[in-house]
């Protein structure tokens, strides 16, 4: 069956995860810190949303798209919800504002540092004329240095 499915896993692993399967998805109650973000149910063809609990670090649901309405559903449908960490999509902001309007938006260290370098280099590209006039003097003010 994982052949047919194209899921590359040996016997010996599906063994071991039949005998001591995980912890179903949303045992734990409704999280007070969400991460929400997308994975590839099947990468470059199909993707979902992935929530968090990031308090307890366990995975809470698995929404089959990327969609607002769908994100606020869960958000309506799981009240609780205090704070929302979220990559940079316009959708899952507009998904947090409608299921959840009391809950703070929060960026990841991952997207803050993307964000970080996304305006690092529009400000280079902004002002490369300057850079490119400047960099024979700065080079000759090193070398002058050393």
């Amino acid at each position: 069956m994982a052949d047919r499915i194209s899921c590359p896993v040996s016997a010996d692993t599906l063994g071991r995860r039949i005998a001591c399967p995980r912890p179903a998805i949303g045992d734990h109650g409704p999280p007070r810190v969400l991460g929400v973000d997308d994975w590839a149910w099947r990468r470059g063809r199909r993707y979902g949303t992935i929530l968090v609990d990031l308090e307890q670090n366990k995975v809470v649901d698995l929404l089959p798209d990327r969609h607002s309405e769908t994100l606020a559903c869960w958000l309506r449908d799981n009240p609780g919800v205090e704070v929302v960490a979220r990559d940079r999509a316009g959708a899952y902001a507009d998904g947090i504002r409608q299921g959840a309007p009391s809950a703070i938006q929060v960026s990841d260290r991952l997207h803050i540092l993307r964000n970080l370098s996304d305006a690092f280099l529009a400000l280079i590209d902004r002002h490369s004329g300057v850079l490119s006039a400047s960099l024979p003097n700065f080079i000759r003010a090193l070398n002058l240095m050393i």
